[in-house]
Order: structure tokens, then sequence, then C-alpha cells
């Protein structure tokens, strides 16, 4: 069955799993979030002034993305293309937190969303190899995306890039795999209908509502991978309730085993970051996210959650011992693991809340070195 356009989908949110893992990297998770964004527009500290400077931002971003994309055409080797593949990502990153701050209409801004995600996902998780052989397609649509944001071209987006590349779209999906995938929705969600929109690649998507809200539920195999609702005004949600609900909700929906690793208040809202322990040290970079907002999970997303983290070194140095590297003092560390180099690394990690944001070192549990600041 082939997905169908992003025209007749309903008001959902994006939040892409790997969209959060990208934020996790370079914006200290939350800022990939749309809800969030949601709220604070909601809450008017969003002024013409600051929406303007949004579009600025992903004016700049529009154009460096088709720039990166461009040069990429012309890679022949795995060295320069990594870099390149890097640096796009970063540009994709900003255009879609631009983007949630820039505009109003969630209909019209879902093609958009979905090819930032999209494309993020490509340059985060395909091989060089890959993104070269794809880099034509790619750049097409980062010149469509350029031409949307600078002239107002009409732009369009069906989930091209994942299939083309890695991606199965199956051609064999029935009703009753489609009723199965429902029902899950419906039982996990709590929603009052499951409507098909389409599938691609093994995930099947559902316009859904739950309580007279609107939102999108996307299945893969038994399990919801993401899903969003439109919010009503709602009391706050303590952060130790907001935990208990966000752990129930990976539950619900296939995700057994997680621990809370941090949250966010924003707002009215409370993010939850999930993912699963290493003999006590916490997969960071596969983090689940659920946003927690009047007593109800609003949206949530798996990321890379079920990652399997193979080959995991013991600590040898104890957190005191990695402590005396940093150059500031902060709280105590947490034991993360995560990959770096293509390695499994275990490390302590140190979150600062400076004056122009949060920053995080990375020590390392083997020799007590710093080996990350972001």
């Amino acid at each position: 069955m082939n997905y169908k356009t992003n025209k007749s989908k309903g008001y959902g949110i994006i939040i892409a799993a790997v969209a959060v893992t990208v934020a996790v990297m370079l914006c200290g998770l939350i800022s990939g979030l749309v809800l969030a964004v949601r709220q604070r527009q909601e809450n008017a500290t969003f002024n013409d002034s600051s929406k303007q400077m949004a579009g600025y931002l992903l004016r700049d971003s529009a154009v460096e993305l088709k720039s990166t994309m461009s040069a990429l055409r012309l890679c022949n080797e795995v060295e320069p293309a990594e870099t390149l593949n890097r640096t796009a990502l970063v540009h994709a990153v900003r255009a879609e937190t631009a983007l949630e701050c820039h505009s109003d209409d969630w209909a019209d801004s879902r093609a958009k969303e979905q090819f930032l995600n999209d494309i993020s996902t490509v340059l985060h998780d395909y091989t060089p190899e890959q993104t070269m052989q794809m880099s034509d397609m790619l750049y097409d649509y980062a010149s469509k995306f350029c031409a949307w944001v600078t002239d107002g071209t009409e732009f369009e987006y069906n989930g091209e890039l994942i299939p083309s590349n890695g991606g199965e779209h199956d051609e064999n999906v029935t009703e009753d795999d489609i009723n199965a995938a429902a029902e899950i929705v419906k039982s996990a969600l709590s929603s009052d209908k499951a409507d098909y929109v389409g599938d691609y690649g093994g995930h099947i998507e559902f316009n859904v509502e739950r309580d007279g809200n609107t939102g999108y539920a996307v299945v893969c195999g038994k399990k919801i991978i993401e899903f969003a609702f439109v919010r009503d005004e709602a009391e706050d949600t303590d952060t130790e309730s907001a935990k208990q609900i966000a752990l129930q909700t990976a539950s619900a929906c296939g995700y057994d085993g997680l621990e809370v690793k941090w949250c966010e208040v924003t707002g009215k809202s409370v993010s939850v970051i999930m993912c699963r322990s290493y003999d006590g040290a916490m997969a960071c970079d596969d983090s689940a996210i659920a946003v927690v907002y009047g007593g109800k999970t609003v949206a949530f997303t798996a990321g890379g959650c079920d990652n399997e983290h193979k080959n995991i070194p013991s600590p040898k140095k104890s957190e005191g011992e990695a402590h005396k590297a940093l150059k500031s003092d902060t709280t105590d560390g947490k034991l993360v693991v995560r990959k770096m180099d293509g390695k499994e690394r275990i490390c302590y990690e140190y979150r600062y809340e400076l004056d122009d944001g949060v920053h995080y070192v990375y020590v390392c549990a083997e020799n007590g070195k710093q080996i990350e600041v972001k």
C-alpha cells in the first residue's frame, strides 16, 4: 500500500525518533520537541520579534542545507562525505527548530517537518556511501524546501527519502495488519478512533482522537513508536507524577524496562527522558521521550531505546576520580554508555546550566579523562 499524501493527515505533531536522538546530541534533548514550543507560543512568550528571528534562522538553515547537499553530489570518498553529513545534520536540526517556532499552521507544516525529520535520519544513521548514492535526491528535496522557505513555492513530501534507501516498502500489508495496529493504538492510548493514513517501510500511521483532541500515531510491529495529540488547557503535572505516567505510557506502547534519566519542566509540560540501563550505565544516546501535560502523555517517541548495546567496557574509575577531570564543580555525574567513533564507551555525564544554556561534560570511566564537551 502506498503512503498517502500528507494533505490527508490530521493536525498531528511530528516528533520523529531520530530527531530526538539528534536533539540529545545538539540541543540537550528538549529543543526538538514541538509541544514545548507550542506551549511557549500559547503563553505568548514568542512575540513578533522572536518569530521574525525564527524566520531568519529558518531561511539561513534552508540555504545552508541546500548548499551542503549540493556539495555532497561531488563527493567520491568517505571522509569528505562524512564531514558534509555532520554539517548538514546541524542545519537540518536548526531548520526544524526554527520551523516550529515560526509556523502557526500545523497542517501546512507537516510535510516540511516530516522532510526535516527524514533527512536527519538519513544524515545521522546512513553510511557516507549510502548518502553519496542518495545525493541527487537529497539535493533535490533540499532545493525544494529552500524554495518554499525563500519564495513560497509549494513543497510536497511523502516519505520518499527513507524508503529510497534501506527502508523496505511493504506491498503486502493486509487489512488484518491495519486492524491489528489500530487496536494497539486504541488500547494503548485510550483513543476514541484510529483512522488509517498509510504505511511505509513497516510503519503504519493513523490519525487518532482522544477526548476530542486530534493527533497521530505510528505503529511498527506491535509497538507504537511515536504519537502526539493537540492539547487543551490543563492544570500543572508535578514531576514525580509525570515520571510514573511516562513510564506507564512507554510500557503501554511496548517498551518495558526503561528508566527515567531526567526531566525538564517547560511551562505546564514535563518532558521525561527515559532509556535502558546496562549494569547501571544509562544508554543516553538512545532515549525515549514522553511529554506529560495535564496528567496525560500528549506526545511520545521511542527514539532508539530498543537498540542493543554490546561489548560495553566496565568502569575502572569511580565517579569521585572522574570528578577531578572537571574544570569547575557541579553535581555528581551519571554513569552512561555512549557510542563514539563506532565504539561503545562508558563515561560519567556532568550537566552544567550556564548563562547560555545547558552543556555536558563526559569523562571516560576507564581512564578518568574528558572525552567530550558539548
